[in-house]
């Protein structure tokens, strides 16, 4: 997918789903950061996260999690990473009171690349969240479902809107 086209659907994902927690009282999650894969070749991605609510715990909250990544694409490694790609995923994501948050989801990519490389990609995510702010390590892969199986791995920070 040619980068006018991936920067129109994140932009398009933005504009849709923007207004839907003033509508529903739930919360958007946009961060950014870098993400790693084979010998450690790094590139900028990008976030967007719907997260409502689902069920509240004794020590914290179970919530939905709709969201994409867009991980942009890398010239001058050995490896076929050049195509910007990107995950829309849907999941659970358990957020503690004491800012513990953990989430799993599986995902559909566009753009091909040897870090993501066939459907269904599994997101796995870890991390801690003071009131807005999160840091977050998640790590995306097929799960040598289809070959190569590098994933990408990823350090974001996140803003939450309410």
């Amino acid at each position: 997918m040619p980068i006018p086209a991936v920067r129109l659907a994140l932009c398009a994902a933005l504009a849709i789903s923007a207004p839907l927690p003033a509508l529903a009282q739930n919360v958007v999650d946009i961060g950014a950061g870098a993400s790693a894969t084979r010998e450690n070749t790094t590139t900028f991605v990008a976030t967007l996260a719907w997260l409502p609510e689902w069920r509240r715990t004794e020590h914290g909250v179970l919530r939905w999690e709709v969201g994409g990544v867009y991980v942009r694409g890398r010239d001058n490694t050995r490896f076929d990473l050049a195509e910007d790609a990107g995950v829309l995923h849907g999941g659970l994501r358990y957020e503690r009171d004491n800012g513990f948050t953990a989430g799993f989801g599986v995902g559909a990519q566009f753009g091909k690349t040897d870090a993501l490389s066939g459907n269904p990609q599994f997101v796995s995510t870890l991390g801690w969240r003071w009131d807005r702010f999160s840091l977050l390590a998640r790590h995306i892969s097929n799960a040598s479902i289809k070959q190569p199986n590098d994933g990408e791995t990823m350090l974001l920070a996140t803003w939450r809107f309410r």
